[in-house]
Parts: C-alpha cells; sequence; structure tokens
C-alpha cells in the first residue's frame, strides 16, 4: 500500500510542468478526464488527473507530503471538507481572495450557502466547493404507514417510534430492529454525533475573537451520550451497530431489518434498484434539523507557479463541470439552479429532501487540530455505545480532553 501511496505521489510530480496543471483525486476519473480534456480544447492548459487510492486518509497523506516539501506538487488539491481546518493553517492554500471577492462569487455562481461556509477558515475563504453531502434519514414508509405514524421531527421521537413499531412488528412475529447508523469507531460516528448534538440544540466548539472554546456542558453532552447509549441499551438498535459503517447500514435497511436508518444520499440510488424495497421507503430530513455536511472542495497550492492557471480551471469546473461529475459519478453539485436542471433532476430522486438537507446542513468543527477532536469523540463515544463508560463519565473525559486540546 505504502509503495503504491508514493508511486502515485512521485507520478503527480513528475508529469507536472510549467505548462501543466496536475491534482489527485480518488476513484475513477471518469467525469474529471473529460471536463481536463474540453479544458484543454478551449484553453490550451492540460490538467493531469492523477488517480489516487480509494482511502480518503492515504490521500490526506499524498497531499501532505506533496505540500510539507513546499515545492509544486499538485497545483490543485480535492480536499474532503474536513480537512480545511488543517491546510489552512499550515498555509497551504492560496486564498480565494487572490483571484475574486470570495462572497461574490459564491453568490453569483448560486453556491449553497452551507458548503461555502464550510471554506471558511480564520475569515478567509480558501476553498471552492465541488461535491456536496449531508446526512439523510430513511424511513420504512409502508411501516410508518401501517402503524399511524409521521416521520419523527426529533431524536425523542425517532426513539419512541422505532421502538413502538419494533415491538408491534414483533409481535407478528417479524424480526426487524428500529433504528440503525454509523456506529463504528471512525469519522462517521463522528458525523452522526454532530447531528443528535446539534439536533438537540448544543454546539461542541465555538470560536470567537479571542480563539475556540467548548461551548458544551457535561449534562449536556451527557444527554447526548445517554441518546447513543439508549438506543443499545432499550433494543431499538442492535449490539451490533458499534461495527457499522455506512454499507452495513444501508444492506440491513435494504434487507428490510430496520425501521429508520441514517445514511448519505448515495443510498437512494441502490433502494430504488430494489423492486423489493423501492416502493417500501422514503427519505426526509433528519430529526433536529441538522444534518452534518460533507462533501469535497477544491483549493489551489500555495506553491503552485500556476495559480492563475489553476484558478481558470477552478472557475471552468464550476461552471462547466459539475453537471458531468454528477452524470458520470453521481457527485451531488453545490451550484443549487442545477437541482432544477432537467437532466439532474431526473435521476435525482427525492431531489427536494436533498437539497433541503444540504441547505440545513453544518460542517463539523473547522480547526487545525480537527483530526485529534474527532478521535476524541470517537473513543469516547464508542466506549459509551459499547457500554465501557458510562455516559457522565465518558462526557466529563471529552470536556477534559478538548479544552486541554483546543483552550488556551
Amino acid at each position: 500500500m505504502k509503495v503504491a501511496v508514493f508511486a502515485l505521489f512521485f507520478l503527480g510530480l513528475l508529469t507536472a510542468n510549467a505548462k501543466t496543471l496536475s491534482i489527485l483525486i480518488g476513484g475513477s476519473p471518469d467525469g474529471w478526464k473529460e471536463i481536463a480534456q474540453d479544458f484543454y480544447n478551449k484553453t490550451g492548459i492540460k490538467v493531469n488527473i492523477v488517480q489516487g487510492p480509494p482511502s480518503t486518509d492515504a490521500r490526506e497523506i499524498m497531499y501532505s507530503i506533496s505540500l510539507l516539501t513546499k515545492t509544486k506538487g499538485f497545483d490543485l488539491i480535492y480536499l474532503d471538507v474536513v480537512w480545511l481546518g488543517k491546510f489552512a493553517s499550515a498555509g497551504w492554500l492560496t486564498p480565494i481572495s487572490t483571484f475574486v471577492d470570495p462572497f461574490q462569487y459564491f453568490k453569483n455562481k448560486n453556491l449553497t450557502e452551507s458548503s461555502f461556509l464550510a471554506s471558511l477558515y480564520a475569515g478567509q475563504y480558501y476553498t471552492v466547493p465541488i461535491k456536496a453531502d449531508a446526512g439523510l434519514l430513511y424511513y420504512r414508509k409502508d411501516l410508518l404507514e401501517k402503524y399511524g405514524y409521521p416521520v419523527p421531527k426529533t431524536w425523542e421521537e425517532l426513539k419512541i417510534f422505532a421502538k413502538e413499531i419494533k415491538q408491534k412488528e414483533k409481535a407478528l412475529g417479524n424480526d426487524i430492529e428500529g433504528f440503525v447508523f454509523q456506529g463504528k469507531q471512525y469519522e462517521g460516528l463522528v458525523c452522526n454525533f454532530y447531528e443528535v448534538l446539534r439536533g438537540m440544540g448544543y454546539e461542541l466548539i465555538t470560536q470567537d475573537q479571542k480563539g475556540f472554546k467548548v461551548a458544551i456542558t457535561e449534562q449536556e453532552l451527557s444527554n447526548v451520550f445517554t441518546f447513543f447509549r439508549t438506543l443499545v441499551e432499550e433494543g431499538i438498535s442492535p449490539v451490533s451497530v458499534i461495527n457499522f459503517e455506512e454499507e452495513e447500514s444501508r444492506i440491513v435497511f435494504q434487507q428490510g431489518k430496520a425501521v429508520f436508518a441514517r445514511n448519505w444520499p448515495y443510498a437512494i440510488k441502490m433502494l430504488l434498484e430494489d423492486e423489493k424495497m423501492r416502493d417500501k421507503f422514503g427519505v426526509a430530513v433528519l430529526p433536529g434539523a441538522s444534518p452534518t455536511l460533507g462533501g469535497w472542495a477544491i483549493a489551489i497550492s500555495n506553491y503552485s507557479p500556476n495559480k492563475q492557471e489553476a484558478w481558470k480551471f477552478v472557475d471552468f469546473l464550476v461552471d462547466n463541470g459539475l453537471k458531468l461529475l454528477f452524470l458520470k459519478r453521481g457527485d451531488l453539485p453545490t451550484k443549487v439552479d442545477l437541482f432544477n436542471d432537467p437532466e439532474i433532476n431526473q435521476k435525482l430522486t427525492y431531489y427536494e429532501v436533498i437539497k433541503q438537507s444540504i441547505d440545513l446542513s453544518k460542517p463539523r468543527t473547522i480547526h487545525p487540530l480537527y483530526p485529534r477532536i474527532s478521535s476524541i469523540i470517537q473513543v469516547n463515544l464508542s466506549a459509551v455505545i459499547a457500554g465501557k463508560t458510562p455516559p457522565q463519565l465518558a462526557s466529563q473525559k471529552t470536556i477534559r480532553e478538548l479544552k486541554k486540546l483546543i483552550e488556551l
């Protein structure tokens, strides 16, 4: 794996020259290569699309090594929204204000407000959002109709509805879970955590002119942790949820074995293609109306000698590439008007719910030490869900660790 990662890294370096831009992406180059060719045809500027490993962490390492050398490496950086704090604080990214007025640019391009807020760090905009994503609630429409339940609007309602429907189905001999989510100790768990936290009206970390501070009390955080623990204790979620990522959650729901599921929009297509499920499920905004913002953005390396050419590609991508990335890869566009495009509209079932969720979504804490913040949440919440640490004790430990990390 290490050999492959570094081979791809050096490929990016070796193929770059003064008249060529380079960018590292994950997965298939479909869409990207067509956009690069179109850009070359119109401008004469070549863009090398370097296909990196599927692992997000591996690509972050590749970009970080390239940027640490303070040499050209990759001119364009395609980054997960949670990398912003680390990359911007290190001085690796060129502010968008170098090329345009950021606020006017985002407004004129009709980009979703939530996604460009995720481009802001320490008063500067560093990225242009390219791919949007937000958490969604999947529910068994047939079961809610059968028992006369509405779609839950709060997390407490979800618990009650899930538990009661599970009990009613069990009485009929049907084995079904109430709610499945991403409970494994990884970044997906942190996304779920922020959704419940904010859906309950809390915020974890805030920032003002004096810096960052932990904004939640021990009791409030304990309430959040208790919610997750009682899902397992009360039999609403299976014990095995501690091992669930996105696909495990999707599969259980798609097999008809869960009343509710939390997942990203990608699962809609798979459910619609399943003859047994396509008429039995619905999609809604998550309880508490505070979905976690996911997605990817593009930035320009501070060490690129071709910054103006790189900006031309970014602008071209926003104007001419987002629709193609959706049609070729299923990447949700960040331009609001594209949600009304007939071709996209036809393929994007539940687009109104998706758009509403993206509009409501919020980024995770943007901080230079976000990976360590995430790790603190993962370790402590995972211990709570597994029943190893009581919620109150985990709350005290989490807040103590966060304060030590971020407060001066």
